[in-house]
């Protein structure tokens, strides 16, 4: 008997919240509300705001959470040699 196996789904205030935990000092939650996800017009480090609004623009609440996280990656990958090149 083949066994199912359960999609997760996880919503844009989980992705942030884990992106913030890998971010020094965790200061993407300087441009969002950890607790609503809400935006907050933050201060000081452009990368971080930057993360922030590829994160939202890029949510799809219908992928699962491996296409999540592979989306928000090959974003923020594409992004690097700009960064990089500053």
């Amino acid at each position: 008997m083949a066994r199912m196996v359960r999609l997760r789904f996880m919503k844009l205030l989980e992705l942030l919240n884990a992106a913030n935990e890998g971010y020094p000092d965790g200061y993407l939650a300087e441009y969002y509300d950890p607790n609503t996800g809400k935006r907050k017009s933050g201060d000081g480090d452009t990368l971080a705001k930057f993360i922030v609004l590829e994160l939202i623009d890029t949510f799809d609440s219908k992928a699962t959470d491996d296409a999540q996280i592979e989306e928000a990656l090959r974003v923020l990958d594409r992004a690097g040699p700009v960064f990089s090149a500053s």
